[in-house]
């Protein structure tokens, strides 16, 4: 049940005529499954690097030999664990390619990356139980004390559970390894990245071929001011399969339309993502707010936004923009379009979909329907991202033959030719690029429109480093714009940023976007933020299987299963208690990002908190609350729960009503990004801030704060302090130049 909804949540991205989507046909889902699950374990290599070093380090190791005989046994089933993962880690790359068409592969390596997990969880335990030990021991020394300092919660560490652990996880790698030889994995078999040496790859997103027809059209029906029939404004829906490039056409004429008269030829141009929104008031806001780019209301009733809105554009002629609609029926957008009807003559509405009937139900127009691509606009499309513009003549002869033949079999798909130019850029072995063209992958069995192989196979060829990364973005839902900093302290957060030299790992999660930007795994959108096309979205979802998932009001907290280490929540407003309790039953879980508070009550505000104690292996907790809407102040027993989360890095309290931050946070030792912005009633910090010794990313943007204390300028690793808009402050600690790592301190908007 839970993998059909899986397939159910994804697959309807998918054109309406794929035979792929009756989930009823066993032999229709089988086969998609088997492919999709290609990269279950891709990244599995890269995990174990990490734990093997985390293991070996010094802590771990000096923390284990101070506890005498069971210290040994320990040390010695670690040991034994360690042999037992890197035999694992010499079938991995052939696991991965033969899990293409061995089903048998697929689940051996799926139960590995859940081993690999738990033995994960226990290793960040150990580390962190260390550091806690070796903090607690300093403190006392320094104030010539016998007993344990109050910030520091008591040891609940149990080293014969340790054993225990160890003996079980041990016993179920004995298990997974002994399937290796009847599965005939082989050892040594090389899977080679492409890997990149300039930072030119960048390119323009604006930089489409064989669209000039495509953009004349559309243009041509912007300009005419002729009406539809009875309506004054003309609907022009633009149709398309996924990735053939809708969105980037809309983008290019919405960009380029004044350009083309000598005066400015809309009062109001307005961009809408609509996606899966589908209710009037919701569109109406989304509309409102871009119109008139405010974000302030009060207005709760749709018949009053509506009028509203009809006020503002009363005579106004509008270009607007709704891109990616999936499913707004005809009485929804008759009761939508109403205020329109008030906008000048000329208006106009342009509308993205992948949908014929919503085009037919919609537009008042003939629809206009994306072609593929032609073979030379494919090709030239392609030098453009693997040649960075260079004329491919400067490259190997040979490379261009192939390079054609790469490209017929992306079937003129501007996001699969896009996708591999950038997979090969900068590749010169002509070798490399022949086993791109004779990859089992081109071989899965085709269905209409399938595009997917093109993508695997620029997954499939990533760094391993990146692979994660990518990976972990399935937590965020289509159409959201990821801001990159944020997204870079998750990252930092999760580990999955390999430390480089001495490059401060911001730097190195910066080279990672840049990365994967280049490599079309990412937009960047004109605000800056990154964006994932829809079916890149898809491909991460598969990939991460059932580790993350995104939940709003529309899914059950039952689909969550012990495998899911990472949880993303939208539209938070409607879960009952039960489901809460239900939820946060998940002791393994290390995310928990609400990404929409919504309105929640006082009761299930506080649950949130309370049962986070169980939550023992978290490392991201982020529940902001929406300042303009009802506020609830956290309760005691909520702080007690988050002290207790001694693995945590990354905390977001954002538009909470809190007035200090209680010493109790200050425990958390291994935090790296604390967020207070928009506490309004956060007045001051305590002095053992200075106990979060690898703090790295302090916001207090407008909060009331009216004093920091000197005991921040011990923080030695913070990176950035953002105090925007604090009026209350009026001062700065006077020995603040000792934080010799701050790179950014923001402080604009004091007065």
């Amino acid at each position: 049940m839970q993998r059909t909804w899986f397939l159910r949540s994804t697959m309807k991205l998918y054109d309406p005529k794929w035979k792929l989507i009756n989930l009823e046909d066993e032999k229709c889902c089988s086969r998609p499954t088997m492919a999709l699950e290609l990269v279950a374990g891709a990244f599995l290599s890269a995990s174990l690097e990490l734990l093997f070093s985390k293991m070996d380090s010094r802590e771990v190791v000096d923390f284990i030999r101070g506890k005498k005989i069971r210290g040994k046994k320990i040390e010695e089933g670690l040991r034994k664990l360690k042999t037992m993962l890197l035999t694992a880690n010499k079938v991995l790359n052939d696991a991965e390619r033969k899990q293409i068409t061995d089903g048998a592969v697929r689940e051996w390596l799926q139960e590995l990356k859940n081993a690999i997990y738990d033995a994960e969880d226990l290793v960040y335990e150990m580390k962190n139980e260390a550091l806690r030990s070796k903090l607690e021991a300093n403190q006392s020394r320094r104030r010539k004390m016998l007993f344990k300092v109050r910030n520091f919660l008591p040891s609940r560490f149990d080293f014969k559970k340790v054993e225990e652990r160890i003996k079980n996880i041990i016993s179920t790698l004995q298990f997974i390894l002994e399937q290796k030889h009847g599965l005939r994995l082989i050892e040594g078999v090389e899977t080679k990245p492409f890997r990149r040496i300039s930072e030119a790859t960048l390119v323009k997103e604006s930089d489409i071929y064989g669209r000039d027809a495509d953009k004349e059209a559309i243009m041509k029906l912007l300009l005419s001011d002729h009406q539809v029939g009875g309506d004054k404004i003309c609907v022009i829906p633009i149709v398309g399969m996924g990735g053939i490039g809708k969105t980037t056409l809309a983008q290019l004429v919405y960009r380029d339309i004044d350009n083309k008269v000598m005066e400015k030829l809309f009062d109001v141009k307005a961009w809408i993502t609509v996606s899966d929104e589908s209710d009037v008031f919701t569109l109406t806001k989304m509309i409102y707010q871009a119109v008139t780019e405010s974000e302030k209301w009060s207005i709760t009733e749709t018949f009053q936004l509506q009028h509203k809105l009809e006020q503002f554009l009363d005579g106004k002629k509008i270009l607007l923009v709704l891109d990616d609609i999936w499913n707004v029926n005809y009485q929804t957008w008759c009761a939508l379009k109403i205020p329109f009807d008030s906008a000048a003559n000329g208006s106009k509405i342009s509308i993205t979909t992948r949908n014929e009937n919503i085009a037919a139900k919609i537009g008042n127009v003939p629809k206009h329907e994306l072609q593929m691509i032609s073979d030379e606009d494919s090709w030239r499309l392609f030098s453009k991202h693997a040649f960075s513009s260079v004329e491919p003549i400067a490259y190997p002869d040979l490379l261009e033959v192939i390079g054609r033949k790469i490209i017929k079999k992306c079937k003129g798909l501007p996001l699969a030719v896009k996708s591999l130019g950038g997979l090969l850029h900068s590749e010169l072995d002509p070798k490399a690029w022949e086993n791109v063209l004779e990859s089992d992958i081109w071989e899965l069995p085709q269905h209409e429109n399938n595009i997917l192989p093109a993508l695997w196979l620029s997954y499939y060829y990533l760094p391993q480093h990146l692979k994660r990364c990518f990976a972990y973005c399935s937590i965020f839902p289509k159409d959201y714009t990821i801001e990159k900093g944020k997204l870079i302290r998750l990252w930092m957060a999760e580990d999955l940023l390999q430390p480089h030299r001495n490059k401060p790992l911001e730097e190195v999660g910066n080279e990672y976007v840049k990365d994967l930007v280049s490599r079309s795994f990412f937009h960047v959108s004109s605000f800056g933020g990154l964006t994932m096309h829809d079916l890149l979205n898809d491909l991460a979802q598969f990939i991460s299987g059932e580790s993350c998932l995104t939940l709003d009001d529309n899914y059950s907290w039952g689909l969550m299963t012990k495998k899911t280490r990472h949880l993303s929540l939208l539209r938070y407003q409607s879960y009952d208690i039960k489901k809460l309790r239900a939820g946060c039953e998940n002791k393994v879980l290390r995310t928990l990002l609400v990404l929409d508070a919504g309105f929640i009550s006082k009761e299930q505000y506080d649950i949130s908190f309370t049962q986070l104690q169980s939550m023992q292996y978290l490392r991201v907790l982020s529940m902001p609350r929406n300042t303009f809407r009802h506020r609830n102040p956290l309760s005691t027993k909520a702080f007690d729960s988050i002290g207790s989360l001694t693995l945590l890095r990354y905390l977001d309290f954002s538009g909470s009503e809190i007035k200090e931050v209680p010493d109790i946070l200050c425990s958390l030792h291994n935090l790296q990004t604390l967020i207070l912005y928009f506490c309004l009633e956060l007045t001051q910090l305590p002095d053992t801030i200075d106990n979060l010794k690898h703090l790295r990313y302090l916001d207090l943007s407008y909060s009331a704060i009216e004093r920091i204390p000197d005991t921040i300028c011990n923080l030695h690793d913070l990176h950035t302090l953002k105090l925007n808009g604090c009026k209350e402050l009026t001062v700065l600690p006077s020995n603040i130049t000792m934080l010799s790592n701050l790179q950014h301190l923001n402080i604009w908007g004091q007065v």
